[in-house]
């Protein structure tokens, strides 16, 4: 008797359990289904959570709503007065996650370095070695086993170390050497037109010219994520949010926005996330990587000198 009655209390669980994943993942509410497959498609690692339960039709036509219209590019000579040395750390809190913001007065304290081995380092080693105070992960990788080769166009130093991609167009930012942030959507010609002094290729695009680009609701899911801005008066906003955690489930594309407005970014534009997204400042890394036991080795880092 007690046996039978355990049985039927486990099988109406199991029945209670599908029935919840089957409403969640196809019942009428989209809310759940956008988040889990934006979520999912956004990450390097874990796109299969959204393949197995969607068709690639469903799942190419929710990617599609996040698509913008055209993208401009940053205007010259939009910057006020650049003056003072400070640095400013800070903690950052929204509803489904938390993170770090560092605010640099003199633009001419950022610089762009790349990792010295193909198999790429850790943040706080980049740091260490060029003597800085602080930083963030900026590209992506190509390369699995070899994360020290950036993917995208890169360029270090006035240098171009790593080319474009074949497509048309291409999501960048990039500093010239006066300190101002340029970012936008550039053609393969426009990217060589670019007065850089460095430059990486990542995205979304956040802010244009004190404006906000239209980014849907859902576009990125929640994930870790790492960002830089410049304001009006020059200063240098340096995002990073930890995700994938119990404490902190992670930002949107929205969020990471929101966050770079409030701050007052005139120009912005989201570095590689995920696994990626580390800061590290006085010697010690802020926030919480989510890389198993380690950290991510990264092919280069924004670092503050």
């Amino acid at each position: 008797m007690a046996g039978s009655f355990l049985l039927k209390r486990i099988s109406a669980a199991g029945i209670g359990l599908l029935a919840a994943v089957l409403f969640l993942f196809y019942g009428p509410f989209e809310h759940f289904r956008l988040v889990w497959i934006n979520t999912a498609m956004y990450s390097s690692r874990f796109k299969f959570l959204a393949e197995m339960l969607f068709s690639d039709t469903y799942i190419a036509s929710v990617l599609e709503r996040n698509s913008t219209g055209p993208i401009g590019s940053t205007k010259e000579n939009t910057l006020g007065i650049m003056g003072g040395e400070g640095i400013i750390c800070a903690p950052i809190k929204g509803n489904y996650f938390k993170g770090f913001i560092l605010r640099v007065d003199n633009p001419k304290r950022i610089t762009f370095v790349a990792a010295e081995t193909v198999q790429g380092e850790l943040l706080e080693t980049i740091v260490r070695k060029h003597r800085a105070v602080g930083g963030i992960n900026a590209s992506g990788y190509r390369d699995e086993s070899k994360r020290g080769l950036p993917w995208g166009y890169t360029v270090l130093d006035g240098i171009e170390v790593s080319k474009p991609a074949p497509k048309d167009r291409h999501t960048v930012g990039c500093f010239t050497g006066e300190g101002m942030l340029r970012v936008g959507s550039f053609s393969g010609p426009e990217l060589r037109e670019l007065p850089c002094v460095w430059a990486f290729e990542f995205g979304p695009v956040y802010m244009v010219n004190g404006e906000k680009t239209a980014i849907s609701e859902y576009a990125g899911g929640y994930a870790p994520r790492t960002a830089i801005g410049q304001t009006a008066d020059g200063a240098i906003l340096l995002v990073v949010v930890d995700g994938r955690q119990a404490s902190s489930i992670g930002a949107t594309f929205k969020d990471m926005q929101s966050i770079l407005f409030q701050n007052g970014a005139l120009n912005a534009i989201g570095l590689d996330g995920g696994s990626s997204s580390t800061m590290v400042y006085d010697n010690r890394v802020l926030n919480h990587p989510v890389e198993g036991d380690d950290e991510r080795k990264l092919p280069n880092a924004i670092v503050i000198k």
